[in-house]
C-alpha cells in the first residue's frame, strides 16, 4: 500500500495526494473527526502518536520511484506534522529531506505554530515549491486551551505564518471548522498577509451547525476576501448555501492554488 495516496470526498478539496506522517494527534481538539473513524476498527487513542514500523525506510523507496511527482502532496490530513511529539521525533524533517530530494511539491497544514519554523531552512531550498498553512479556528488562546489544547495559541500560529511570509515561503489558512463565525472573519483580517486560504464550516457537531447562518457566513467571508485582494477557494459544503453571491471559477476548483511541480 502507497504510503503516498489520493485523499477521497472532503479531503480531497484541499489537495491530489497526501502523506500522514503519524498515527494519532496529541493537540487534543475536541471537534477532531480522525477519532470517530480510527476508533470504529478496535483499540484506537489518538493521543499515542506513533510512526509506522520502518516508515522512513518506504517512504525513501516509494518517494525515489515517484520522483518528480506532478501533484502537491499534503501533510497530513489524520495528524498534524507538527504535533508536540514531532519535537523529540523529527519524523516531519526527515520526510521534508525525502521529498525534497526527490523534487515532490508540498503542501503543509499545522496546528503547530512556531515549530515549524525549525525547519524554515528545508521551506526554503524548495525554492518555490511548497508552501506552509495553519488551520485558524479560535481567534483567542482562552477558547483555544479548552477546544484544542495541545496546539499553539492562535496568536502563535499567526505569528509563524507572518514569519514565514516574511522568509519568502508562500503562506496559506485552513478556516474550516467554523465554530464561531465572527472569530473565524476576525482572524481573516488578522492574516490578510498570506498567499491564500480554503474555507469550509462545521459539520456533524451534535447539530450545532444548524444554529449558524451560513449563508451570511459566505457571503461575509468573500466580502472580507475580496477586500483585501487575497485568492480563495470555498469548499462544497459552504458552496451548498451560496444564495445570490457570485464566484469566480477558481474560487471553486480546488486545485487552482495547489503548489506548482518542479
Amino acid at each position: 500500500m502507497s504510503l503516498i495516496y489520493e485523499p477521497k470526498g472532503k479531503a480531497r478539496e484541499y489537495s491530489p495526494l497526501a502523506l500522514n506522517i503519524y498515527k494519532g494527534c496529541d493537540h487534543g481538539c475536541g471537534y477532531c473527526y480522525v477519532p470517530k473513524i480510527f476508533g470504529r476498527w478496535g483499540n484506537y487513542n489518538h493521543a499515542d502518536v506513533l510512526t509506522k514500523p520502518d516508515f522512513v525506510n518506504e517512504l525513501r523507496a516509494e518517494a525515489k520511484r515517484k520522483r518528480g511527482l506532478k501533484h502537491q502532496v499534503l501533510l497530513s490530513f489524520t495528524t498534524d506534522p507538527y504535533c508536540n511529539a514531532d519535537v523529540e521525533l523529527q519524523v516531519t524533517r526527515t520526510v521534508l529531506e525525502i521529498l525534497l530530494e526527490n523534487k515532490i511539491p508540498v503542501a503543509i497544514l499545522t496546528k503547530g505554530g512556531a515549530r515549524c519554523l525549525r525547519d524554515l531552512d528545508i521551506f526554503r531550498q524548495f525554492a518555490g515549491h511548497i508552501k506552509v498553512g495553519a488551520s485558524l479556528t479560535f481567534d483567542n488562546a482562552e477558547t483555544s486551551l479548552q477546544k484544542e489544547p495541545g496546539a499553539a495559541t492562535p496568536e502563535d500560529r499567526i505569528q509563524a505564518l507572518r514569519t514565514l511570509h516574511e522568509n519568502g515561503i508562500e503562506t496559506w489558512v485552513s478556516f474550516e471548522p467554523v465554530i464561531i463565525p465572527a472569530q473565524t472573519l476576525n482572524l481573516m483580517e488578522l492574516t490578510n498577509f498570506i498567499s491564500h486560504c480554503k474555507i469550509g464550516k462545521l459539520n456533524h457537531y451534535a447539530g450545532y451547525e444548524k444554529t449558524i447562518d451560513w449563508t451570511k457566513f459566505l457571503d461575509d467571508s468573500v466580502s472580507v476576501m475580496r477586500r483585501n485582494n487575497k485568492q480563495f477557494y470555498i469548499k462544497d459544503d459552504l458552496f451548498a448555501f451560496k444564495n445570490g453571491t457570485v464566484l469566480k471559477q477558481e474560487e471553486r476548483d480546488p486545485d487552482f492554488l495547489n503548489v506548482k511541480p518542479f
